[in-house]
């Protein structure tokens, strides 16, 4: 063994590949804001007026004209990720060539990048339902599965969401439980089609979308939206292959991947999510090294929502964090007055931020690495 690789000379030249899949929130997504140059985007939005009760006489018989204002939200990019490593050139040599830099930068695309952009965009889709109440958490079986999912296409439609062009991710748990509803059977769009080929398709309009569980929130049902409600921008994906850089024998990877995800708040309503509990809203949060056994943690956007405040935990390791649950008093923490603020760190390696409303209910969450100075 070098560098922790087998180095022999009795392995196989093929390399026993993982399972991937492409990414799949881009069916859920729209690209209708150029986010090229700058880290922030301002979107527009003008408001109505109420009607009113025209009068037959003076010279407003129409009513008291209100100033038509507009909205502004401000869609700021803060996902900033990186990764790197190296093969050794001495063991690419004693492992029959199989470790291409090139293949190794895909493997690390298709099993590390992608699945965590899609994950993060169907949280951020998943927190923003919840935040808007768009949400159930019933437990699915196959006598109710087709009803739920109709509940949701009702509660979309109800908020004036164009009835063609919906999308509907689910678990594969979900959709088997679909497929043995007896009622979905006999008038799901595709039942016939799933009878003699084992897929859903569309139903009512809506495409259905088959998602490992792994990159939905967890407990997750489904998800339905409509893609125009949400853009997540990928403003740089920088990829490097460094041939024999100073200091090493061999091949130095480096990528940064650029990103983030926006619900359009004039079409917030056009997600539902259906899942065993509530979805906290995504908080990115970051450290740097502080002076001498502290670190920073940075946190963006750099203020919490008006009135909301922040706490902190730090733990030994990530299963050592509590996550808190969407809507409950939370007690624990320690307060963080500001993005940026230094805290002392003893043997702990991860930090958890949580985001409080005005009564100390949690609404958000991130985690982060922590780097000591």
């Amino acid at each position: 063994m070098a560098g922790g690789m087998n180095l022999a000379s009795k392995y196989a030249t093929k390399i026993d590949e993982r399972f991937a899949r492409a990414s799949q929130a881009m069916l859920a997504l729209n690209n209708d804001y150029k986010f090229t140059g700058v880290k922030t985007v301002n979107v527009y939005s003008i408001p109505v007026v109420p009607m009113k009760d025209y009068t037959r006489s003076g010279t407003s018989r129409y009513g008291q004209p209100d100033d038509l204002s507009r909205t502004v939200q401000t869609l700021t990019i803060n996902r900033d990720r990186a990764y790197t490593f190296i093969i050794d050139r001495g063991d690419r040599a004693q492992s029959q060539m199989v470790m291409d830099a090139g293949k190794a930068l895909s493997r690390q695309l298709a099993e590390v990048v992608v699945p965590e952009y899609d994950t993060y965009v169907f949280r951020c889709l998943a927190a923003k339902a919840t935040e808007r109440g768009n949400y159930a958490t019933t437990a699915i079986t196959k006598a109710n599965a087709y009803e739920s999912f109709l509940a949701g296409m009702e509660c979309l439609g109800n908020k004036n969401v164009p009835d063609s062009g919906r999308v509907c991710f689910c678990t594969y748990k979900f959709a088997n439980l679909l497929k043995q509803d007896s009622a979905f059977m006999r008038y799901g769009d595709t039942s016939q089609e799933m009878l003699s080929k084992g897929i859903i398709g569309e139903v009512d309009g809506c495409k259905i979308v088959k998602v490992p569980a792994s990159r939905l929130p967890a407990g997750a049902a489904f998800l339905l939206t409509y893609p125009s409600a949400a853009t997540a921008p990928k403003q740089l994906e920088e990829y490097k292959i460094h041939d024999d850089p100073p200091g090493i024998s061999g091949w130095l990877v480096e990528g940064r991947f650029i990103y983030d995800c926006f619900v359009l708040k004039e079409k917030a309503d056009a997600i539902y999510y259906h899942g065993a509990q509530a979805v906290l809203k995504p908080l990115n949060v970051m450290t740097a090294a502080a002076s001498s056994g502290s670190t920073s943690i940075l946190v963006e956007p750099s203020t919490p929502e008006s009135g909301n405040s922040w706490k902190y935990v730090l733990a030994a390791s990530a299963s050592g964090l509590t996550v808190p649950a969407y809507g409950q008093a939370y007690s624990g923490g320690t307060a963080l007055t500001a993005s940026g603020a230094a805290v002392s760190v003893n043997n702990e390696t991860v930090v958890g931020v949580v985001e409080l409303d005005s009564s100390g209910k949690a609404v958000a969450w991130g985690t982060a690495e922590v780097n000591v100075g």
